[in-house]
This record gives C-alpha cells, sequence and structure tokens, in this order.
C-alpha cells in the first residue's frame, strides 16, 4: 500500500511555544499523543525518546514521532532557547495519519529563513487574531516543506552545490538573451566543463538541456495566458526562427505549441 501523499499534508498545531528554559526545565516522561518537531537557537538541552538520549544543541532539530515516550531536561549551565510544535498531520484526501520521514535528531544549522517563518508563526499563535489558525496552518505547511527539502529530499535544490543554483539563477534571470555556457560559468567563478558536470550531477540534465527546459517551460505558461502568438513568444525567448522554436519545443512537450489554443481561458492540448 502506498504511503500518505506528502504534497497533500493537513497540519493540526495543538501546542507552538517559542521556549527560553529556565535552568531547572524539563518535560517529564510520557507518551505523546502528537509529533513534537523542536528546533533548537541556543543553549543546550538532552532528550530521551523512548529510552535513547540526544543531546541537542544550536542548530539541532528533533522530530519525535507520536507515541514515543518522551522526556527532556536542559543544561542549567547552558538553558536552551527553540522553537517548539506539537502537531498531528493527516493526508486531505484518505484523511490517514502522516508519518513525516525525519530522523529523530539532525543537525541542520541556522537558517535564518527557517527562523524567520517560526518566528512569523509564533506571532500569529500569540495574538490568536480572527483567522489565526489558517495563516498558522499555511505556515507550517511552508516550515515543513522547508524540512523536507532539508532532511527527506536529497536530490533537491536546496543540496545541490551552490554554484549550480547561482547558475539556475543566472539562467532565469536572463532567459531572454543569449546564453552561452562560458558566461554561465564565468558568473559563477568556475570552469565550463567543470560547471557541466556539477550540473549533470546535481540536476541530472546537461547545463544545455537544463536552459532549454526552462525556456520552453516559461515559453509555454505565456502560451497558456493566451496573451501571445508563437511567433511572440518564439521572439521574447530569442529564438531566431519560429521553426526553431517549434521543433524544440516539441521534441520537449511531445506536442507543437500550436496546438495551444488562444482562447480567453486557454487549454492544455490532449
Amino acid at each position: 500500500m502506498l504511503g500518505p501523499d506528502l504534497d497533500a499534508m493537513i497540519p493540526d498545531i495543538q501546542y507552538f511555544v517559542y521556549r527560553k528554559c529556565t535552568r531547572d526545565w524539563h518535560i517529564a516522561e510520557s507518551r505523546i499523543g502528537f509529533i513534537d518537531l523542536t528546533y533548537v537557537l541556543d543553549g543546550e538541552a538532552t532528550y530521551y525518546v523512548n529510552g535513547k538520549a540526544y543531546r541537542l544543541k544550536p542548530g539541532d532539530f528533533i522530530c519525535i514521532p507520536k507515541g514515543s515516550v518522551r522526556k527532556a531536561h536542559t543544561h542549567d549551565a547552558n538553558p536552551m532557547t527553540a522553537y517548539a510544535v506539537n502537531l498531528t498531520i493527516h493526508e486531505g484526501a484518505s484523511n490517514r495519519e502522516v508519518v513525516l520521514p525525519f530522523p529523530v535528531h539532525t543537525h541542520i544549522g541556522y537558517h535564518a529563513e527557517l527562523e524567520h517563518l517560526f518566528r512569523k508563526l509564533h506571532h500569529e499563535w500569540t495574538n490568536k487574531a480572527q483567522g489565526f489558525r489558517i495563516k498558522a496552518r499555511g505556515l507550517m505547511l511552508i516550515i515543513l516543506s522547508d524540512l523536507l527539502r532539508m532532511l527527506a529530499y536529497e536530490n533537491h535544490p536546496v543540496n545541490w552545490h551552490p554554484a549550480v543554483r547561482k547558475a539556475m539563477q543566472y539562467i532565469q534571470l536572463h532567459c531572454h538573451q543569449p546564453l552561452q555556457a562560458a558566461r554561465i560559468a564565468q558568473s559563477v567563478g568556475l570552469d565550463a566543463s567543470y560547471l557541466s558536470g556539477l550540473f549533470k550531477k546535481c540536476v541530472g540534465r546537461s547545463l544545455y538541456r537544463y536552459i532549454n527546459d526552462y525556456r520552453v517551460n516559461q515559453a509555454e505558461n505565456l502560451l497558456l495566458s493566451g496573451e501571445f502568438s508563437v511567433t511572440e513568444v518564439a521572439e521574447l525567448f530569442g529564438f531566431k526562427d519560429v521553426y526553431h522554436f517549434s521543433k524544440l519545443f516539441k521534441k520537449i512537450k511531445g506536442y507543437p505549441p500550436s496546438r495551444i489554443k488562444r482562447l480567453p481561458h486557454p487549454v492544455m492540448p490532449e
């Protein structure tokens, strides 16, 4: 049987806290009926999960599964500061409970964006303004998405070589201009052949194929808007003529761009 669809996750937050521990802070031993997610910003603590000890330091993340026996205490010489959320997660379509594919204890380091999301969640949860649960659920989904990229999706862009990510940003910013491997490599401080090898290793596609895929995907989006003709889109993305654009489009998409109907509400070809 297939596992739950992680793209259909619906988090239900029971408890959220920005935890600045006192020297004698502790959690008594009990079996928990929720998932405990804790992201450590500062200080230290020791958590015990099903009898196993995990010493947490700044940048550590702990995910304690529902049904686990948990207890914890901080270190009085260096009390912990952390964001902690207790929640359950269900798959929207089947309402099955979702088990997160995270290790119990991982060092993820400090991530300013992740800390910012937790801070916004803390603001919404503390103020409890009208509609706060909707906002809190949305923020929690973004947090879970970021954590999945860091901890579960090994071949996700967040884990790719920095030069590859910078090259992709360069391509996205200059997709309407002529793009050469040497110029892209120069923009990230690498040799073109070395960058091409990194691209193939990380992305699974050659640098040349990624450029073409990106341009064709962007072109498809414009055609689907109904606001541009095939000729206009071909010119916009720097193709020398409509024939070459259409040939490449069909090679990548499996159908010619002319099959995308120019209607007020355009439809994808069958």
